[in-house]
């Protein structure tokens, strides 16, 4: 993968709006996680539940960033998400208005993007009759409303994706961003993750034995004891059209895989060998890292477990890291992984490989390892 670059973060966690709270969470840890107790509103005729513990996202005012038309029947994960692709676009030095331009896309991972306006939607049909709905909430039922919405609010008109890969879902959005402008579908990308926890995710979740359970409850094994919201966007531009407006880059794309199994089949190492393969980096060579620069255990433990967005998190961090020069290496693995259930078929993993200057041999297309290439 060539000439793709990240020229802008953007993000809005429980630690604040912008990539600077990113990096100080980060840096301060899980005794600075901002954790609060919250009962989740029901949607019509359905029973409360009991409350969780949330890293919620920090209170803002989405009008402030994306301005007040139309943006009051926005779903919470649709406004989050608009905040940060605006914030992301402030620190690349974009203006986030286009004139419905084919060169500018999105691509947003989420596990459960418009699934609580949905559930909101069709308990209120039960509960009020058709009168009792409100149409405007219709268009955010979709999985793909908070890139729709993004798409709308900014006029980026070019390619509109949306990923679902579980925990993978953010890193997936990104490495297809990269993969759309690297085939020239686009000059810039506005991709990461979005997850906000509703009623109807959380119900799921319990139900299924996946947590957060109540409050006063332990943890259900295998998952982290509180989730995490987060709306955390990159800008991906094509590098001669990032060059030609001055823009610097903060850290290139250079290769990217996924694998799907068990954890016998060591699907995270095949995805790190298919990114590393992609960047022109033999495995074990100088410069080839295997282990994440943030593993998804560092994420939960400073922002909660934020599911379809964690992997978005990950690669924010690491950009960061590279151009700051935080990291030791030049190049910085980004691994993010669906957690396995025991004796079930496996998850989907995805790995994404930044840079600060070209490494290895271009590659003349997506590579694999046992696996198969976002």
């Amino acid at each position: 993968m060539t000439g793709v670059v990240v020229t802008g973060v953007g993000a809005l966690t429980s630690a604040g709006l912008g990539h600077e709270a990113l990096l100080r969470r980060a840096a301060d840890g899980a005794p600075a996680r901002r954790e609060e107790e919250r009962t989740l509103p029901a949607p019509p005729g359905q029973p409360p539940t009991a409350p969780v513990r949330l890293a919620a996202l920090a209170p803002y005012d989405p009008a402030e960033h994306l301005g007040s038309r139309g943006i009051r029947t926005l779903s919470a994960q649709s406004r989050a998400f608009g905040v940060a692709a605006v914030d992301a676009c402030r620190h690349a030095g974009l203006a986030a208005s286009w004139e419905q331009d084919p060169s500018v896309g999105i691509a947003a991972g989420t596990t459960s993007g418009g699934l609580e306006d949905y559930a909101g939607l069709f308990a209120a049909r039960l509960a009020r009759g058709v009168s009792g709905v409100n149409p405007a909430q219709g268009p955010q039922t979709g999985l793909n409303a908070p890139a729709s919405a993004v798409s709308i609010l900014t006029g980026a008109a070019g390619p509109n994706l949306t990923l679902a890969t579980g925990r993978a879902a953010g890193l997936d959005a990104l490495a297809a961003a990269a993969r759309a402008i690297g085939s020239g579908a686009a000059t810039t990308m506005l991709a990461g993750g979005v997850q906000v926890l509703g009623y109807a995710e959380l119900t799921a979740r319990r139900r299924t034995g996946q947590g957060p359970g109540p409050a006063t409850d332990p943890p259900a094994p295998g998952f982290t004891a509180v989730a995490g919201e987060a709306a955390v966007v990159l800008v991906l531009e094509d590098e001669a059209a990032a060059r030609a407006r001055r823009a610097r880059p903060l850290a290139r794309v250079l290769g990217a895989g996924s694998a799907f199994g068990p954890p016998v089949t060591r699907p995270g190492q095949r995805a790190a060998h298919a990114a590393l393969h992609e960047a022109g980096l033999a495995r074990g060579a100088p410069g080839a890292p295997l282990a994440p620069a943030f593993p998804v255990s560092a994420v939960d433990a400073a922002f909660g477990d934020c599911a379809g967005a964690t992997g978005a998190v990950q690669a924010a961090l690491t950009v960061l890291g590279l151009h700051h020069r935080t990291l030791p290496d030049d190049t910085a693995l980004v691994l993010t992984s669906e957690p396995a259930e025991p004796g079930g078929p496996g998850g989907c993993t995805a790995a994404l490989l930044f840079g600060r200057s070209r490494t290895g041999t271009p590659s003349t297309g997506p590579s694999h390892e046992r696996g198969h290439s976002v």
